[in-house]
């Protein structure tokens, strides 16, 4: 998977969907995720936080697409110290 850590949020968004896997979003699904995933796992979400560190502003880009994996790997690279109530 090839990453940068310019990454825009569109440009993640597209690694996460060929990243999932049906497998994943069946057990996914499961657990009562809703049908907005693309179903990767967490290792290949760690495998991004590491290669992205942090970084709040591709977080919120991240955050307001509404899609699950999206949204976990947001708050894996999102920097707490910049978090807002909204």
């Amino acid at each position: 998977m090839a990453t940068s850590l310019a990454m825009t949020p569109a440009e993640t968004l597209q690694q996460l969907a060929a990243a999932g896997t049906a497998q994943t979003r069946k057990t996914y699904a499961r657990h009562g995720i809703g049908p907005n995933m693309f179903g990767v796992s967490y290792a290949t979400l760690g495998k991004l936080t590491r290669a992205i560190k942090r970084d709040h502003a591709p977080a919120l880009g991240l955050w307001a697409s509404g899609n699950h994996d999206a949204r976990v790997l947001a708050t894996m690279i999102a920097d707490p110290a910049q978090a807002t109530a909204a």
